[in-house]
């Protein structure tokens, strides 16, 4: 039986499940990336005019910073988590 054919082991399907979460986590934060940048730009060209800034602006502007905040956190959960799991996983190869 070639090597590529054996069962994989606990450790090997908890790697490549890791490294499947890690490439979904990379997408995702290619596209947050992609956002903030725009958003970025739209902060800077209000600020460029503040008598445009209406109530409703300054209520979107809290808003989305708001919203920043919390994906800000999410990925770095995201990335303690995934990061916990490597180090176990890692500890285990080195045993």
């Amino acid at each position: 039986m070639s090597e590529s054919n054996l069962p994989l082991t606990e450790d090997a399907i908890k790697r490549e499940q890791l490294s499947s979460d890690f490439a979904n986590l990379s997408e995702d934060f290619d596209k947050f990336s992609e956002e903030c940048a725009f958003l970025f730009d739209a902060f800077s060209a209000v600020t460029r005019e503040p008598e445009c800034i209406t109530e409703h602006t300054s209520e979107g502007i809290r808003h989305l910073c708001y919203w920043l905040k919390y994906q800000v956190i999410g990925y770095r959960e995201k990335i303690d988590e995934m990061q916990a799991r490597w180090r176990v996983l890692s500890r285990k190869k080195s045993c």
